[in-house]
């Protein structure tokens, strides 16, 4: 993967309290991680473990109760209304389980309203967005509704929107969570190509472990806390288990 030594997130003390009557659930509970720039970062552990919820945080989606969450140097908390929204548009892509693409936009329109948004002259925001979609195997399928499309082809069409605006991070939450086995390991397999290709930045929260393959770091989350986090060479992955090694 082309890291660099530039850290790009950066996590110091993040907590996340819920409060629900007089019951208090600590979803994050101390979590301290830096990311570099380029790096590949799965975020792995139990339903409940908190992976989502930082996810959230340093996607801007949701707000530490306590602690600071820093992207390129810049604290989430320190910026303004407006600044978070062009920071989502332009710094981050986002890719969910459910793919959440806009049922009644072509493939192409999904993935140039983010280009759009920003003021992009529609000519030009046509052929980018039909780069990119042909860039991950839809160039065929330009002009078809998600309806019309697979579950992989549309979790296709949600990776070439993310990519839309060169963002520096690319999020990834349960990206396979909906597919099949094959369809998940060329989902897999695309976001790892895509990071290389433009040394764009990946965190994927998951519980798919065809991710350790193609992950720098694994960060293993459990009741809120960084349990424990394993690079890539330290890593033993063989057919039917996958452990650290001793």
């Amino acid at each position: 993967m082309p890291k660099t030594d530039e850290i790009l997130i950066e996590a110091h003390e993040v907590e996340r309290v819920y409060k629900t009557g007089d019951t208090v659930v600590y979803a994050l509970s101390g979590i301290n991680l830096t990311v570099s720039q380029g790096e590949y970062v799965s975020l792995m552990g139990p339903s409940g473990s908190g992976k989502t919820t930082f996810f959230n945080m340093v996607g801007a989606l949701d707000f530490p109760t306590k602690g600071d969450v820093l992207l390129g140097g810049r604290n989430l908390l320190d910026l303004s209304a407006a600044e978070l929204s062009y920071l989502r548009c332009v710094n981050i892509g986002y890719i969910f389980q459910n793919y959440n693409l806009i049922e009644v936009f072509t493939a192409l329109d999904n993935v140039m309203l983010p280009m759009r948004i920003l003021g992009m002259e529609k000519k030009e925001a046509e052929q980018r967005a039909s780069d990119v979609l042909t860039r991950v195997g839809l160039g065929h399928r330009l002009k078809h509704l998600p309806g019309e499309l697979s579950g992989g082809q549309q979790q296709r069409v949600a990776i070439a929107r993310s990519m839309a605006n060169d963002p520096s991070l690319l999020l990834a939450d349960e990206p396979t969570g909906n597919l099949d086995s094959e369809t998940g390991h060329e989902i897999v397999q695309l976001l790892s190509e895509l990071s290389d290709e433009k040394g764009v930045t990946v965190v994927s929260a998951t519980h798919d472990h065809r991710m350790l393959d193609v992950s720098d770091r694994v960060v293993y989350l459990r009741d809120g806390q960084v349990e424990r986090i394993v690079s890539r060479e330290d890593l033993d992955i063989s057919v039917g288990s996958i452990g650290d090694e001793q």
